[in-house]
């Protein structure tokens, strides 16, 4: 869980801060907060223990699950690896509480007054980057 909402802080800072997103993949509303579905598939096995490898893809040709590295700048990997060390002192349900405020891109979708269904809650990239606007010009870390 902490990674999941760690990648949500970096994707809500750099969406604030480059006003494009950090990934191409869609944030959605679950139960515990934001989550980025092909992460959270990638990893759940770990559970609670270290992850200890990159994601995976299978190849199409050959059958073979094949490492996912990252393609990220130099410029890019120092922001989120910054973003991640403001918040590496954070528990796993310390950073899910922090994305249940009052207010937050998740509370607008997850408890909204509209009828909806909860699978596949899609949080907007522009709600993300406005809330994450509001903080850095608040100068509030979260």
């Amino acid at each position: 869980m902490s990674l999941l909402k760690l990648i949500f802080y970096a994707h809500g800072w750099y969406l604030a801060s480059k006003h494009k997103p950090l990934f191409k993949q869609p944030v959605e509303a679950w139960e515990h907060g934001p989550v980025v579905k092909v992460v959270r598939d990638a990893f759940k096995e770990f559970g609670k223990r270290p992850i200890d490898r990159f994601a995976e893809r299978l190849d199409l040709s050959s059958g073979e699950l094949i490492p996912i590295g990252y393609n990220l700048s130099l410029e890019d990997q120092i922001f989120v690896a910054d973003v991640f060390g403001i918040y590496e002192n954070k528990s796993a349900f310390e950073l899910s509480d922090m994305t249940h405020e009052k207010g937050s891109p998740w509370d607008k979708v997850w408890n909204t007054n509209v009828t909806v269904g909860r699978l596949g809650l899609r949080i907007r990239n522009e709600d993300i980057e406005e809330y994450f606007r509001v903080l850095q010009r608040r100068g509030t870390i979260h």
